[in-house]
């Protein structure tokens, strides 16, 4: 390409990103989204905080027991901690349960709970809760009594037949199984079955993938819209009067990754600022489970280093080049607003591919019966590399010399892809007429060539 097709990209993209900006559109959803995520970590903590308040003490004010097992358990430590401190757990013969239930069925304010643990013939344990229907106590209070009690059963059930605690940790020691074949030879040969991925880093891989079909998505049809727009209103005639095609197509495309990026980039700062509107009126106190996952997800990226981080990033910025050209090209093969979906269909086709494809590697990297070839090659793909590299590279599912090997052979095809677009694009932006087909394209791409070599045949014989 000669270097003057590129002259004016820089006002393009300037242009560009003003017309965007100043969209009454793109700043409306821009603010609406920001204070959508200011509201989300205020609004959650809360949310918990609420919950920690409703549930911190139980309003059930008597717990009656009526064990008919014969185990001999001692349940007057069954409810402890600040959230049962008010609450008195007394024991009673088994014959008396019927009519404590009437009773309970008859008082109108009671907030007392019966529960009755028996021994079923068909060898397990039954334990049944019972409160009066009138009782003024929530379901989920009540469950959580019941669930508390529970664990407490199931300790003292180990502890009454005299088990330490080093049988009982031998006891439930997992059980594991696995089939093998055997040769003709008549050896064992251990069949091979992949281990599935956790579920924290199945929904990081997924993770990824939405928001690289996010970035991939507006940022193309962003491109594809302006370009049909100023097709059908003309204004690409005046554009084209200082500036050549490619200049256009490639300040547009810089121009749109700008304001996906603008746009990210409030959506990191808003969220930001939520966690620390949220410490400032909350507090900064995490709850055991939130620790542990918040220690748990660190873990995933801890051989993360400045080296792969970087990779990664430029693997999404090359992919979501390959994607804005063919954006491009299908804005290009349209001429009137009312036809634009019926172009875009092939630029969308391949955005559902190499996401599907991401989504389904997901799906059986966690049930475990994908190989590691299948997920190198899956990163090396064009289509579906963008979508899968970059969370797999961060996770350490695939080596450094694979995101290496995938970043070549993808921008490989976005130069191929390129080239193709600066020999085809300005027949097709100044074309009007039907949806163009990829034949279509691919005829002008072959036309034009056939031109050029006439052309350069004929300055050769006049030479």
């Amino acid at each position: 390409m000669k270097r003057n097709e590129y002259a004016g990209w820089k006002e393009v993209f300037i242009f560009s990103l003003r017309q965007e900006i100043k969209q009454k559109s793109f700043r409306g959803f821009l603010i609406l989204m920001c204070l959508v995520i200011l509201a989300v970590m205020p609004v959650s903590a809360w949310l918990q905080r609420r919950d920690q308040e409703q549930i911190k003490a139980t309003e059930v004010s008597r717990l009656t027991v009526y064990d008919e097992t014969g185990l001999g358990i001692d349940y007057s430590h069954a409810l402890e901690g600040e959230r049962y401190s008010g609450v008195q757990v007394t024991e009673a013969s088994g014959d008396s349960f019927v009519s404590h239930v009437e009773a309970l069925e008859e008082s109108q304010d009671s907030t007392e709970m019966v529960v009755r643990v028996t021994y079923e013939e068909a060898g397990y344990f039954s334990l049944t809760f019972v409160k009066a229907a009138t009782a003024d106590l929530k379901d989920k209070d009540c469950e959580q009594l019941s669930q508390d009690f529970e664990n407490f059963f199931l300790d003292a059930r180990i502890r009454v037949v005299d088990v330490d605690q080093e049988q009982l940790d031998f006891i439930n020691q997992p059980v594991t199984s696995r089939v093998e074949h055997t040769t003709q030879e008549g050896e064992i040969t251990p069949e091979e079955d992949g281990e599935g991925i956790s579920m924290s880093e199945y929904y990081v891989l997924l993770a990824g993938i939405v928001i690289v079909l996010m970035i991939v998505n507006m940022g193309g049809g962003q491109i594809a819209l302006s370009i049909v727009t100023e097709k059908s209103t003309k204004v690409v005639e005046y554009l084209m009067i200082n500036v050549r095609p490619m200049a256009l197509i490639v300040g547009k495309i810089l121009a749109a990754l700008t304001t996906v990026l603008i746009q990210f980039a409030a959506c990191g700062v808003s969220y930001l600022l939520s966690r620390e509107i949220a410490k400032l009126i909350f507090g900064t106190a995490q709850s055991g489970a939130e620790a542990e996952q918040k220690s748990g997800i660190m873990e995933l990226f801890a051989h993360v280093n400045g080296g792969t981080l970087l990779l990664a990033a430029v693997m999404i910025l090359v992919g979501v080049l390959f994607f804005s050209i063919v954006a491009g090209l299908a804005g290009a093969s349209v001429s009137k607003m009312e036809e634009m979906a019926e172009g875009l269909k092939l630029y969308q086709m391949l955005l559902v591919v190499g996401s599907y494809v991401g989504i389904f590697l997901c799906i059986m990297q966690m049930m475990g019966k994908v190989s590691d070839v299948v997920v190198n090659i899956c990163c090396i793909l064009p289509l579906s590399a963008p979508f899968v590299l970059p969370a797999n590279l961060l996770l350490g599912k695939v080596g450094v010399v694979t995101g290496l090997v995938s970043l070549a052979v993808v921008t490989v095809c976005t130069a191929a892809l390129f080239s193709f677009t600066a020999k085809v694009y300005e027949s097709m932006i100044f074309y009007n007429g039907n949806v163009l087909k990829l034949k279509d394209i691919l005829q002008i791409a072959k036309n034009r060539r056939v031109a050029a070599e006439s052309v350069g045949k004929e300055g050769g014989h006049h030479e």
